[in-house]
């Protein structure tokens, strides 16, 4: 199921304002910045935006990985792994501490946010087995579903993960959130080249050589890379929440059409006038709010007053 979500009515000065901020973020992915500088560009983030001031905050080891908690005071049943975007090459969960706080505080849920490997030192599948490290030690000894989100090429990873869940006969996330998931490292999607100058914060050939580094072991079609060209029957509830200037618009509507040909109960929210990963950019943003509160509402639907059965 696609929802197209309107613009708000009237001026927007806050998403404009948002929009130029998001056009300044961008040079921690761009290639024309060395890695080591785009990294620290983009983990400055995490210090110059404020957290949610009503979520526990701990930063710890856990299943061999650096890893950042975020709990509720008084949280549901269940616990929500975030995998962070970044191109598979930048990015990390220190960078998108401001957000995860406030999604952890908005749907109410404790959350883990690991630090996986990167490329080009680490390629695929490095970043899938770190995944999946993160995922088996957050199951043990757990009640309660067993959320699993992520970001841009973080979305891409939470498909590859299920995937390889599915591959292994292990037990499935009970749901998947995804922000504008990089599901196509071919890069095949038209709507790349269409959105290249409107999207502010993601360029089309940034992509293609985040590509060349990340899946130059597997080959960027395989489905631990590119998760769109895998096999989604069995796959838990998702929500996709993407903006229609996005530059991956097309690897999210993909996504959405095979997942509902495969029997998959997805939610696609198409947000108009929003640009890649826009929900990062609160508390600026209204609408990054308001998309968290449709999250909450459409987990609140699936996982209300029950503890989910565990799916495989």
């Amino acid at each position: 199921m696609i929802d197209i979500i309107p613009r708000r009515s009237g001026f927007r000065l806050r998403t404009w304002l948002a929009r130029r901020v998001a056009r300044k973020a961008s040079r921690g992915l761009s290639p024309d910045v060395d890695m080591a500088v785009g990294r620290k560009i983009m983990d400055s983030a995490g210090d110059r935006i404020p957290m949610d001031r009503s979520v526990v905050y701990a930063d710890v080891q856990l299943a061999g990985l650096r890893t950042l908690v975020f709990g509720p005071k008084a949280p549901r049943g269940g616990q929500l792994l975030y995998l962070h975007g970044g191109g598979y090459c930048r990015g990390s969960a220190y960078s998108h501490r401001p957000f995860i706080s406030r999604l952890a505080a908005a749907l109410n849920i404790k959350t883990r946010a690991p630090d996986y490997r990167l490329a080009p030192e680490h390629p695929c599948p490095a970043a899938v087995d770190d995944a999946l490290a993160a995922y088996r030690d957050m199951r043990k000894g757990m009640e309660g579903p067993v959320i699993v989100a992520g970001d841009s090429a973080g979305g891409g990873l939470a498909l590859a993960l299920t995937l390889k869940l599915k591959e292994l006969g292990e037990t499935l996330p009970d749901a998947l959130i995804l922000y504008s998931p990089w599901t196509d490292l071919t890069i095949s999607g038209e709507n790349v080249k269409l959105k290249d100058a409107i999207d502010p914060l993601l360029r089309a050939h940034w992509l293609s050589e985040a590509a060349d580094l990340y899946g130059t072991e597997l080959g960027r079609d395989h489905p631990l890379c590119s998760p769109l060209f895998g096999d989604f029957a069995g796959f838990p509830p998702t929500l996709i929440q993407t903006g229609t200037d996005e530059v991956l618009l097309d690897d999210t509507i993909r996504l959405a059409g095979r997942m509902e040909e495969a029997g998959v109960d997805v939610t696609c929210e198409l947000w108009d006038g929003l640009w890649h990963v826009f929900p990062l950019f609160q508390p600026l943003l209204p609408e990054g709010r308001t998309a968290n509160r449709r999250a909450r509402a459409w987990l609140d639907e699936r996982f209300d007053h029950q503890v989910s059965p565990s799916r495989r």
